[in-house]
């Protein structure tokens, strides 16, 4: 078995059907990624001497090392780049020697086609060998005593005739290979490219309009983790068949990659139909989706455009088309963004700041801001909730509401959390090590870190540095962020507890409201969502849940504060109800470390001055 067959068992799903044609092709034939070799055919193993003792050594190896030193310069103008290399089909031809010092080195005139597989290029690479070699002579053989000079040559012609019907149809299952997606049966990216160039020279000369969307399925990543991969191409199988049920025949529908699918709409209306089409496509995945048995809710996002009034050329509608996708993935699942100027400027406004916030965090140019938690009863002080804030050089300070998000979608979230743990500890351990008397520091915790590998390292580590007790430092989580991965949850927050770390759920009543997870999560804190404190005076029913929630949560032995607590009649409203602590501006807003402990003393002196004078008043009695 020659070394091409016995690879093709190792390629990749996604590239077995270009496998497949490397390996059938009569000639010298070569698939490459990014230039490296992943698979060598027959032709090419005899050509390089390999017939009789295959070897893998030259698998992984650049094309480049199977050509002759003197003739590599001519492989740099034919050889594309990716950005190239767009355009699929058979490219030009170039001519050269390839082999080894061993075997010799051998002409070959080669051509090469482009493959896209996501978002990594593939090449296919032909050769026809123009070496001037000649078979030694041989007599022609008798048959029935006969000398037949000329059946040689009808057999060689023959023989020359199947080779060209392989070399056409290797080079016809090329050219559909490098247009089609094999998964779904749509046209892929290359083809899409130069689709959406051929409808905007149609539409300028006959006056028309264009609708580009780009489509993009929702924790899609999670159902290839969680159901399987096979899921996942059933799944992709039957998303591409519902976009087609929603287009006319005469439109194009494509898939870019992995998870991306696109629309191309030429209509004179097309800017009267675009929210009705987007509206369409969304409900329509919504739909449930039947995979091997199982029911699955998929959602969608789309991002659209419209040629001429957002961009006259390709490249300005595709980046226009993922600038809008950009927005609609932060407005939630299931929505779709149209692109206006605006929304160019919001994009720009955030890369700036993504950069910028990078450098914040390295610069220390982030800082806490600290609200106290105090007992209802005794109006001591229990603990504090770390809330971080960005000191920008030029823009002042900036809430979280506009970098948390930011810091979520471009991976800065782990290294801000970081800090702001190694800076909520050390505050809190140099409080206690002035005498003030803090139960505890609370850190939230973001949606994408309760998954990640190294967060029980990291928090951790910083106990480990700051010298803080693990009893002092406390976590808050909200349901949504434990749905995702249950059962992966539930291993961090149960690692956690084990370390001696309090667990809060934090804006209780706004999510699901689950009581699976109060039981089955190791919780030490109940925290009332704000929205519920606010309307509670002049809301009766708002009254009722929060009854209802605070005895809910003294019967499983948890903690309940309620959040957003401003004014004296919503205090005594949770005095009635027996809620445990409160925080918000009643008693303060978020102060920095210097005016913390000054409000902490400045409570501690009127305490002591209060108990002096009832001191006082019982002596005079």
């Amino acid at each position: 078995m020659s070394l091409g067959k016995k690879l093709t068992g190792h390629i990749v799903p996604d590239i077995k059907v270009a496998a497949k044609i490397v390996s059938e092709a009569a000639d010298f034939a070569c698939l490459c990624q990014d230039g490296k070799i992943v698979l060598l055919n027959d032709a090419a193993m005899r050509l390089l001497g390999h017939e009789n003792a295959p070897s893998a050594g030259t698998v992984g190896e650049h094309f480049n090392t199977l050509v002759h030193g003197a003739d590599r310069w001519t492989l740099s103008s034919w050889w594309r780049s990716p950005a190239d290399s767009a355009t699929p089909g058979l490219g030009a031809r170039c001519h050269c020697r390839l082999g080894t010092l061993e075997t010799g080195w051998h002409s070959l005139e080669l051509t090469c086609a482009y493959h896209w597989v996501g978002e990594h290029q593939y090449e296919i690479i032909f050769g026809r060998n123009t070496s001037t070699t000649h078979a030694p002579e041989t007599k022609p053989e008798p048959r029935d005593g006969i000398i037949q000079p000329g059946l040689d040559v009808m057999r060689n012609a023959a023989v020359l005739r199947r080779e060209r019907v392989k070399r056409r149809w290797a080079e016809r299952n090329v050219r559909r290979l490098a247009y089609q997606d094999h998964l779904t049966g749509l046209i892929n990216r290359a083809c899409f490219q130069l689709r959406l160039k051929n409808t905007l020279r149609h539409s300028e000369r006959f006056d028309r309009s264009v609708i580009l969307l780009v489509i993009n399925i929702d924790q899609f990543s999670h159902i290839n983790d969680q159901i399987g991969s096979h899921a996942g191409d059933m799944v992709l199988q039957q998303v591409g068949q519902r976009i087609r049920q929603c287009m006319r025949a005469t439109d194009t529908v494509a898939r870019l990659g992995a998870d991306e699918f696109a629309v191309l709409v030429s209509n004179s209306k097309a800017a009267k139909i675009i929210d009705s089409l987007a509206q369409k496509i969304i409900a329509k995945i919504a739909e449930p989706f039947d995979i091997d048995g199982q029911s699955l809710n998929i959602s969608c996002r789309i991002g659209a455009t419209l040629y001429p009034t957002d961009g006259k050329n390709a490249e300005t509608l595709q980046k226009n088309a993922h600038t809008a996708l950009s927005r609609a993935k932060h407005l939630g699942a299931g929505r779709y963004q149209v692109f206006d100027a605006a929304l160019n400027e919001q994009v720009r406004l955030r890369r700036q700041l993504e950069d910028e916030l990078s450098a914040a965090i390295a610069n220390d140019q982030l800082v806490l801001h600290y609200q106290p938690q105090v007992d209802i009863v005794t109006g001591e002080l229990c603990g504090i909730e770390a809330l971080v804030r960005w000191q920008h050089p030029e823009r002042g300070l900036i809430p979280p509401v506009m970098f948390v998000p930011i810091a979520e979608a471009s991976g800065l979230i782990f290294p801000m959390t970081q800090w702001v743990m190694k800076a909520a500890c050390s505050d809190l351990k140099r409080c206690i090590d002035i005498g003030l008397v803090i139960e505890r520091v609370s850190v939230n915790l973001s949606a994408n870190l309760l998954q990640h590998n190294d967060l029980i390292g990291m928090i951790n580590r910083t106990l480990k540095e700051t010298g803080l007790p693990a009893k002092r430092l406390e976590v808050e989580i909200t349901e949504s962020m434990v749905m995702d991965d249950i059962e992966k949850s539930s291993v961090t927050l149960n690692e956690l507890y084990l370390l001696g770390i309090g667990l809060a759920l934090d804006d209780f009543g706004t999510g699901y409201s689950s009581l699976t997870y109060l039981r089955q999560f190791p919780l030490s804190t109940l925290k009332i969502d704000r929205s519920f404190i606010t309307e509670m005076c002049e809301n009766a029913e708002d009254i009722a849940i929060v009854r209802a929630v605070i005895m809910l949560a003294h019967s499983l032995h948890l903690r309940v504060i309620a959040e957003g607590v401003e004014e004296e009649k919503q205090l005594q409203i949770l005095k009635q109800e027996n809620c445990d602590q409160v925080q918000g501006y009643y008693y303060s807003r978020p102060l920095p470390l210097s005016d913390l402990i000054r409000w902490c003393n400045a409570r501690e002196t009127a305490r002591i001055r209060q108990r002096s004078h009832g001191d006082e008043i019982r002596s005079a009695g």
